[in-house]
């Protein structure tokens, strides 16, 4: 079975049952007035799929158009990957700035750190992928293993690139990276929330010890998930309303089956 046809249950089950949003430092109110003021102040481009704001003059002039054409194609490439979309002909939101410490998404609007853009390392297919697919309704450790799964597939087989924030060899890797957390004290600490509803405490915050571990892992998770299921389970799920139980009677095994297996191949 290929990745395509495993990624396409997965999708279904997140455009079903699931939406999320990455870790969000700041607040609805602050996410609003800088919108806000990049609005008015900034510098705004129109894509056919996207709006972009960036904070005035800190990029050039070339550098804007190239991020705003790389953004757009990302939705497209993203939407083609996935064969399905929630946005319903809506463009996205993007706004840039140097106000703007950790990448995140809310209901229409992408928010990324304008170092990020700069040194080409934004999570800008991550944070689209929540839109594209949202994944209000399912555990945080699928919503953003399936988000950090296709910004790696997409700009390993399309284009663009990987803004892996605590990975850098994208899906290719993700299993080597996931081994070697399982392995320390700090992975081990996470694992619990890995295949469970939650999140770890203080994953907002701590990035080193707590959000890096817990996103490689999710990736590398939801990868293996994604390489064992086929299109037939996923024409099943439409109608799921419950993702645990769904997935069980679906796949024919808990996430908590699944999760063994996967440690278990990760030891071998």
């Amino acid at each position: 079975m290929t990745n395509q046809a495993g990624l396409y249950l997965f999708v279904l089950i997140a455009s079903v049952v699931a939406g999320s949003s990455c870790v969000n430092g700041q607040s609805w109110y602050a996410d609003r007035d800088l919108a806000n003021d990049l609005t008015k102040n900034g510098t705004c481009v129109q894509q056919d799929r996207a709006t972009l704001c960036f904070e005035s003059g800190i990029l050039q002039p070339e550098e804007i158009a190239t991020f705003s054409e790389l953004v757009n194609r990302g939705i497209v490439d993203i939407e083609a990957y996935l064969g399905a979309s929630r946005l319903a002909g809506r463009k996205i939101r993007y706004f840039i700035s140097s106000k703007i410490d950790i990448s995140h998404s809310t209901y229409r609007s992408i928010y990324l750190p304008m170092t990020r853009v700069q040194k080409r390392i934004a999570p800008y297919l991550h944070e689209t992928t929540h839109l594209v697919a949202p994944c209000d309704a399912c555990p945080m450790w699928f919503s953003e293993g399936l988000a950090s799964y296709v910004q790696s597939y997409v700009s390993e087989h399309t284009g663009g690139y990987d803004g892996g924030i605590f990975s850098r060899r994208g899906n290719r890797g993700i299993d080597q990276d996931a081994r070697r957390w399982v392995a320390s004290e700090r992975g081990q600490a996470v694992i619990p929330f890995i295949g469970m509803p939650g999140e770890p405490p203080s994953i907002s915050y701590d990035r080193s010890n707590v959000a890096a571990p817990f996103y490689v892992m999710a990736q590398s998770f939801v990868q293996f998930l994604l390489e064992r299921n086929t299109p037939e389970q996923a024409r099943a799920v439409i109608a799921a309303k419950n993702f645990d139980a769904d997935l069980q009677t679906i796949t024919g095994k808990s996430a908590a089956e699944w999760k063994d297996l996967w440690l278990a191949e990760l030891r071998k």
